[in-house]
């Protein structure tokens, strides 16, 4: 760090004016200008990061005329020689990180052109890492997705198990390992049941339970995705982790499934589902973070807000659950009967994200 603050202030010293520092007393030795003649001169302004500078005797060119020229070479001069200097001290492990915070601040105080290669080189690898590093610093974590792109080999197809040695209430439980999630499933005899499956099938038209699309036909980034029967009372849509930490929640993309969506629009295929939606009418998802027993916070996302009813992908931002050892999905409705809620329970998932 001490490496990184000397070769800061190296830089700094160009933001004096030359006419009334050390600085300015030498140029005009130097020049042979009388203190009449240097009353020219401005503070100097010196980018390191926006060019590079020729070697002494050289003159610089400036983007704006606002200082002298007798100024700008010399000035030019002495920062080559800080620059050839510092390069070495500033540019370590230990150093790198208060550069990476600081430099952006410098960008505007300092202006040159022209340097030899080997300082050119520097200064944009310098400027390139110091770009990346301001994007955001939780780049820096190590992030995991969920997503179940190249999963699915055949088309309109739907992802089932096949281990019946678990029985889950009218279902058969075998929970789906994907990378670091692992995510609840069930299924039976006529097809899936509760929790989550993922399913590359791309019918919007058509209505009823069977139908185990997306309205939008496909995932954020691929032609697969997760879809989900919320509504399950023996295996809910829970998504953990196999290792069995916590992790930060990060985010995660969402949609109606087709027969979710076509139900909010007067159609379950069945008759249960209201058909007189109206504009004070929603459909909620709750997503529910847990770290071990404690819940850890909630969000919520409306995939129906009165006649705006989601066709498309929508980004929600989970960090507000914190450190998670599992989430977990849930959805309400306006629509509800003698039996509970007449919204069909389905959602569809993509992308979720986390980090350590």
């Amino acid at each position: 760090m001490a490496h990184a603050i000397v070769g800061l202030n190296y830089l700094g010293i160009f933001a004096a004016s030359c006419s009334e520092s050390p600085l300015g007393d030498r140029i005009k030795r130097e020049s042979g200008e009388s203190p009449e003649q240097s009353r020219c001169c401005k503070p100097i302004r010196i980018c390191p990061i926006k060019a590079t500078a020729q070697k002494v005797g050289r003159r610089t060119e400036r983007v704006s005329q606002k200082t002298c020229k007798t100024c700008d070479s010399y000035a030019a001069a002495i920062l080559e020689e800080r620059i050839s200097g510092i390069a070495e001290k500033a540019f370590s492990p230990h150093s790198i990180p208060l550069l990476l915070r600081l430099l952006p601040g410098f960008s505007n105080l300092f202006y040159f052109t022209t340097m030899e290669k080997n300082k050119c080189l520097f200064l944009a690898v310098l400027m390139g890492l110091a770009t990346v590093s301001c994007q955001n610093d939780e780049k820096n974590a190590n992030e995991y997705t969920l997503d179940a792109y190249g999963l699915l080999t055949e088309p309109e197809s739907v992802f089932l198990g096949t281990d019946t040695t678990k029985v889950a209430g009218y279902y058969y439980a075998q929970d789906i390992t994907i990378g670091e999630f692992v995510v609840a499933h069930s299924f039976g005899a006529w097809g899936f049941g509760e929790g989550f499956t993922y399913s590359n099938c791309t019918d919007d038209t058509t209505p009823g339970y069977n139908n185990m699309s997306a309205i939008t036909k496909k995932g954020v980034k691929g032609d697969t995705y997760f879809i989900s029967n919320a509504g399950g009372w023996d295996t809910p849509a829970r998504i953990s982790f196999k290792d069995g930490k916590a992790y930060k929640a990060i985010e995660c993309f969402v949609t109606n499934s087709t027969y979710a969506y076509l139900a909010l629009n007067g159609n379950d295929g069945v008759g249960v589902a209201k058909t007189d939606w109206g504009k004070d009418d929603w459909f909620k998802l709750t997503v529910t973070g847990f770290n071990g027993d404690s819940e850890t916070g909630k969000v919520e996302f409306l995939l129906a807000d009165g006649l705006n009813i989601v066709d498309s992908w929508q980004q929600i931002d989970l960090r507000k659950l914190g450190l998670v050892t599992r989430i977990v999905f849930t959805l309400s409705s306006t629509d509800n009967g003698e039996w509970g809620m007449n919204t069909p329970c389905y959602f569809c998932l993509d992308r979720l994200t986390v980090s350590e």
